[in-house]
């Protein structure tokens, strides 16, 4: 139950006011310890210490290293460089990235060592899906109270909803979670209940103006039609979704949305706050490859991209990097991205193991064909946001390996007729 606590509040973002005028006193914090004390006395009882051998772990506390080699390296790179101020907050990051990196790595160890059984697995599973859709609702809401980002744009009020780029790719991995979980049992009322789930998550989708979210939900719709058969999409709900959404863009969807998403290099006539926001992210690009170049072992040290950007490259924007690739090449070198990208090679191939067994509980085995859509978004938007560093990593890869240990440990069902390898990855059977 700590663990569905601590998921749910990493990806709201909020504790409870009484507790954060505390200030170290949080819910967070009070599990933290908690969990310490449980881990400390697991491990005496046990002598298990096998949680710290997995891959992930490893990669992750060798890229803990290099960023540590790396920040310490940042003041002979950069003797001038000095904190700064932005519009609203001190642009230096590194100690805020430290503290998230080493609390969130001591999370992703207790996952490992907590969530093992397939009640566990569901739990955590359903915490992600239902914390993550309280930003559906929160924007839906601002939309009605004619709360819009720029005037047009869709936003929820808290956690990384907040974000309108962001907001597109939660639901996106929201109306593959729904659709999945719909289809994980035959009752009609779960699947009404799904069925308005993702119904809410098309207009903010829409309404987010996000190009990034626009080319999101071609990729949601490949790796769903290319998945386990029995959770394909049938043709006719495709043609009711692309319905459904030219009727939003023609009604209730303001215009600057729509003309937003669909121009992916507009001219300064066409959409100003577009046109303006590619020149940006060109001149943040080129100033992180400017950083690789100059600094291609250890980068400019973490939670530097802005401060250097702004002091030693003169970007007259120093925004940050919004590409999880350029911001590891860039504040920790190309020994980092190399690091977060065998990380990911490894989680998806535990993701493959998973998906291969998981004829063997079909309970989880939606889980699974769930995981495998939103961990390959979560690859791709990546490229247009910093997602590395956030909670979603830590979960994702902590939901994977917890999965792929149980399934392990379950026997082969009488009577299965074992395929080849390929034949195997996607050949989930349909939920009884």
């Amino acid at each position: 139950m700590g663990i569905v606590v601590m998921v749910s509040l990493y990806l709201l973002s909020a504790y409870p006011t009484v507790l954060q005028a505390f200030g170290f006193l949080t819910v967070q914090n009070l599990l933290g310890v908690g969990f310490v004390v449980s881990l400390a006395v697991y491990v005496l009882n046990t002598r298990d210490l096998s949680f710290l051998k997995v891959p992930q772990v490893i990669v992750l506390a060798a890229i803990g290293l290099v960023f540590l080699a790396a920040t310490s390296h940042a003041p002979d790179a950069f003797p001038l460089l000095r904190p700064s101020r932005g519009k609203v907050f001190i642009l230096d990051k590194t100690e805020n990235l430290t503290h998230d990196f080493v609390t969130r790595l001591a999370f992703l160890l207790f996952f490992l060592v907590f969530v093992r059984s397939r009640r566990d697995v569901r739990a955590t599973f359903l915490a992600y899906m239902l914390a993550l859709y309280g930003a559906v609702p929160s924007a839906l809401v601002n939309w009605m109270q004619g709360n819009l980002v720029l005037g047009f744009r869709a936003a929820a009020s808290f956690g990384a909803g907040g974000n309108a780029n962001k907001l597109s790719m939660i639901c996106l991995m929201e109306m593959a979670c729904w659709w999945f979980w719909a289809l994980s049992d035959p009752g009609r009322s779960r699947r009404l209940i799904a069925g308005g789930a993702i119904a809410a998550c098309l207009p903010v989708l829409l309404a987010t103006g996000s190009r990034s979210g626009l080319l999101g939900a071609v990729v949601l719709g490949v790796l769903i039609q290319t998945g386990p058969r029995a959770f394909r999409v049938p043709a006719r709900y495709v043609g009711m979704g692309v319905a459904a959404s030219v009727l939003l863009v023609t009604t209730v969807i303001p215009a600057g949305d729509w003309a937003r998403m669909t121009h992916l290099m507009p001219t300064k006539a066409e959409d100003r706050g577009a046109a303006s926001s590619n020149v940006m992210r060109e001149d943040t690009i080129f100033a992180g490859l400017h950083m690789i170049k100059d600094h291609p072992w250890l980068g400019v040290g973490l939670g530097n991209f802005r401060e250097v950007s702004r002091q030693v490259y003169n970007d007259a924007f120093y925004r940050p990097p919004h590409n999880s690739y350029l911001w590891a090449a860039s504040e920790g070198g190309v020994f980092v991205l190399g690091l977060y990208l065998l990380l990911l090679w490894i989680t998806w191939r535990d993701l493959q193991v998973v998906t291969r067994l998981a004829h063997r509980d079909l309970g989880v085995g939606y889980i699974a064909a769930a995981m495998r859509i939103v961990y390959l978004l979560f690859c791709f938007f990546a490229l247009f946001a910093d997602l590395w560093q956030s909670p979603f990593t830590y979960i994702l890869i902590g939901q994977i390996v917890a999965m792929r240990r149980y399934v392990e440990r379950l026997p082969e069902p009488a009577g299965v007729v074992v395929r080849s390898a390929r034949g195997r990855r996607y050949a989930l059977a349909a939920p009884a």
